[in-house]
């Protein structure tokens, strides 16, 4: 089923880009991505970032591109907003609005102290003999998919660390589904795009059906024992990690996300008197 993909697409693509900086903003940062496959660009996008004080916003959009906007149609919008404190980021609300030809997918979900408030995701899922059951305590101690992405910073040192950036156990709730998506530390990499010249943490990642899959599913069983996932990010600030690339086998060839180019505002501005 196509939706168990669009939380992959969202964590590493969207569109919007950083304007000026206004009172008040202590960190932005804008990410450009190319997306392909078996080498060939199939999407474009860019991740939006912006923390002021105790808030966060982050929005994606996906479109694509080339050769591949000849095939399907697929956009992907999405956007998260929350709150940011000592125990790191904390979703209030999630949407989500992706087209495809013949069908369009949607979810508006509300949450609170990490479990979900309200909820509506469009279409249901299809009924099956396999399919593990999501219950109420799948909603409860969650991130929505774009927060998971951006993951906040708990300093061990002056400096952000590989171990520090990469230890992680995200568990996700999209709409559907709840999974978990264990990072581990694989190495350092330098980035180097035309606003851009430093250091990224590479990580590997695992994913970790939970509710909401089918048990039988092929698909599901690959993804689940796929150890040809990794993903990169960079540190925005004091604040948090933002993700500069991503690499997922399939049957098929790989998968691809690659930043382009990247801009960071870390300067906390005065509020005007």
């Amino acid at each position: 089923m196509r939706r168990r993909f669009i939380p992959i697409a969202i964590l590493l693509a969207a569109t919007a880009w950083p304007g000026a900086a206004t009172a008040g903003e202590r960190t932005t940062a804008g990410v450009r991505y190319d997306v392909s496959f078996k080498g060939v660009t199939i999407a474009k996008g860019s991740l939006s970032v912006i923390l002021a004080d105790d808030a966060y916003s982050v929005k994606v959009d996906m479109k694509p591109t080339g050769f591949a906007s000849l095939l399907t149609a697929s956009k992907v919008d999405a956007e998260v907003k929350g709150h940011l404190g000592e125990t790191g980021l904390s979703p209030s609300s999630y949407r989500l609005v992706s087209v495809d030809p013949g069908e369009t997918t949607k979810v508006s979900m509300r949450l609170a102290d990490h479990s979900v408030a309200s909820l509506s995701a469009r279409p249901p899922l299809d009924p099956a003999p396999d399919r593990v059951d999501v219950v109420a305590g799948h909603k409860r101690g969650i991130l929505d998919p774009i927060s998971a992405a951006v993951l906040p910073i708990r300093r061990t040192g002056a400096e952000p660390d590989l171990k520090e950036a990469c230890n992680r156990q995200l568990p996700v709730f999209d709409g559907w589904s709840r999974y978990q998506v264990d990072l581990a530390p694989k190495g350092e990499i330098r980035l180097r795009t035309p606003s851009y010249d430093g250091k990224a943490f590479q990580c590997s990642a695992r994913w970790t059906p939970i509710a909401g899959h089918r048990a039988n599913s092929e698909s599901v069983a690959y993804l689940a024992r796929n150890q040809g996932l990794e993903a990169a990010f960079v540190a925005v600030g004091d604040d948090v990690f933002v993700p500069v690339s991503i690499s997922i086998e399939t049957p098929h060839g790989v998968l691809s996300v690659q930043a382009t180019d990247i801009k960071l505002r870390g300067v906390r501005l005065a509020a005007a008197e």
